[in-house]
This record gives C-alpha cells, sequence and structure tokens, in this order.
C-alpha cells in the first residue's frame, strides 16, 4: 500500500474510530456550522467504474463538504482516493491508484433536481495501472482526464428514484449516458435496505474503441443491494454486494483483463462514513 494511502487511512481512522461524535463536533467547530459534509472510507472485493474493471481487492477514502448557497442552490466539493490492493494480476506486479477533485452545484427545481459537475481525475499509474513499472500504452497510460457531467434525478412513483447522466470527457472527446433507477425500504430505526440499478451507455467512444470495444453500445448494468446501519447519529456502516453485468462496449476489455472476466461478475465491500 503506498505511503499516500496509510496516511489517509491513518488520519480518517483517527477519527472514526476515536469517538466518531466528539469528531464530528470538532470537524464543525472549525470549518462553521453553515457547511456540512462527511468523511467515509471503505473496501470493495473487485473496482469497477461505468462498467470498466480495474482490479481486485481495492481500499478507497472520500472527504466532501457542502454548503447551501440559496434555498434551492447548494454548492460542494469532494476528494476522493482508491488504490488496488491486490498486485497479482497477470502474474506480475501491477498497480492502480487514483485520485478525483470534483466541484459541484446542485439545483433543487421542485419538480426534480439537477447536478451539474466538473472533476479531475488523476491516475497515478495510468489509466490502464502498471505491471512492474510499465505503465500501458496509448489511453491506458493517460495520466489524467478532466470531466463535465449534468444529472436529473426525481421520485417518480411508489419510493422509486429516477436519476439520468450525460458526461463528457475533455481528455478523450469521450461521451457516456446512464440512466439509474433505486428504491429504500426501513428495516428498523438504524438499519436500511436500499436497490439500485445503473445502466451505462458509450455514447461516442467512452473509453471503448479506444480499447478494443464498440464505440456505441452499451457499457454495464449494475445491480447494487445495500444495507446501511446507523451506528451513531453521525456514523453509518454500509455492507452491499453488487452485480456488474458488462455490455458490448465493456465485454471484450474486461474479459482481456484476465481471470475469466467480461460478462457478469459480482463483488461486495463495505463503507464507514461519519456526517458533520
Amino acid at each position: 500500500m503506498k505511503k499516500t494511502t496509510q496516511a489517509t487511512f491513518g488520519i480518517i481512522g483517527m477519527a472514526l474510530f476515536a469517538g466518531v461524535n466528539t469528531a464530528s463536533a470538532e470537524v464543525e467547530a472549525m470549518i462553521g456550522s453553515d457547511i456540512s459534509g462527511e468523511i467515509s472510507a471503505g473496501w470493495d472485493s473487485q473496482y469497477f467504474f461505468r462498467g470498466l474493471w480495474f482490479g481486485d481487492d481495492t481500499a478507497w477514502t472520500n472527504i466532501a463538504f457542502s454548503k447551501e448557497i440559496s434555498s434551492n442552490l447548494t454548492a460542494s466539493a469532494n476528494v476522493f482516493y482508491t488504490e488496488v490492493l491486490d498486485d497479482s494480476i497477470g502474474g506480475a506486479g501491477f498497480a492502480y491508484s487514483e485520485a478525483n477533485v470534483g466541484a459541484a452545484l446542485s439545483y433543487d427545481a421542485g419538480y426534480g433536481t439537477w447536478d451539474l459537475a466538473f472533476l479531475n481525475y488523476r491516475f497515478y499509474d495510468g489509466f490502464g495501472g502498471a505491471f512492474d513499472g510499465v505503465q500501458s500504452a496509448g489511453v491506458g497510460g493517460n495520466g489524467d482526464a478532466t470531466e463535465l457531467s449534468l444529472t436529473y434525478s426525481q421520485d417518480i412513483v411508489g419510493g422509486i428514484a429516477l436519476s439520468l447522466t450525460y458526461a463528457y470527457d475533455f481528455r478523450i472527446d469521450g461521451q457516456y449516458g446512464e440512466i439509474g433507477l433505486s428504491k429504500g425500504w426501513s428495516l428498523s430505526d438504524c438499519a436500511d435496505l436500499e436497490f439500485s440499478v445503473n445502466v451505462g451507455y458509450s455514447i461516442d467512444d467512452y473509453y471503448s474503441a479506444s480499447l478494443g470495444a464498440e464505440d456505441k453500445d452499451f457499457t454495464h448494468a449494475l445491480l447494487t443491494l445495500a444495507m446501511p446501519i446507523k451506528v451513531t447519529e453521525t456514523a453509518t456502516l454500509t455492507p452491499h454486494v453488487s452485480a456488474n453485468i458488462s455490455g458490448d462496449a465493456r465485454d471484450a476489455i474486461n474479459a482481456g483483463a484476465g481471470d475469466g472476466r467480461g460478462d457478469t461478475e459480482v463483488y461486495y465491500g463495505a463503507s464507514f462514513s461519519v456526517s458533520f
């Protein structure tokens, strides 16, 4: 594990396990009560992003802040870091690590919510990862990417929420679209059950044709069942199980990563978060 990951998890670990309520109160005192946020960390048995497999056994951290600008407009920012811990892919010393820094504006229109987001990705081992320190060629060797996205979401019927996302990647001139549906059920005063399904589409070579797959086609369908468990007033533990079903814009790429990947991969994980 890289030193950056060790340091990040060390800081978050101190906050999470040395008294989460106290940590939350101290953070709020430092930044002010008009700014809210969340510190979270997690582990997943596999890392898929928009249907594309990046590695097995991954750890991640995220810090997010938000501030209400007006009664229906909220600004937010976040910093995310993830790293693949399993270096045995392909029988070589595999490495993949990524950081994201983003900012967004969320507008509550009454009938639904619009979110405009700007995100910068940094791939420390290249977009395709590195084997024994050697990064992939072509798009797989990209060290960064910048994205602008627009998401619309609303509750439709029976507690089901709908989301529609369009994203444009400036680095590769690629376009991506996604539709999502989700629904939650209350199990008790401290536990919920949440189910979601997201379907992605490569509108114009969104890391597809340039990596040897279909240019315009479905990337994936992702089914997730999660159980947020309220540990304290500010802390939540969320285990999950997910199934990533590759579409034609991802199937050949994921299968090419070896170990029989390609069609459907079931993976699992858990996260722990503290809000303030």
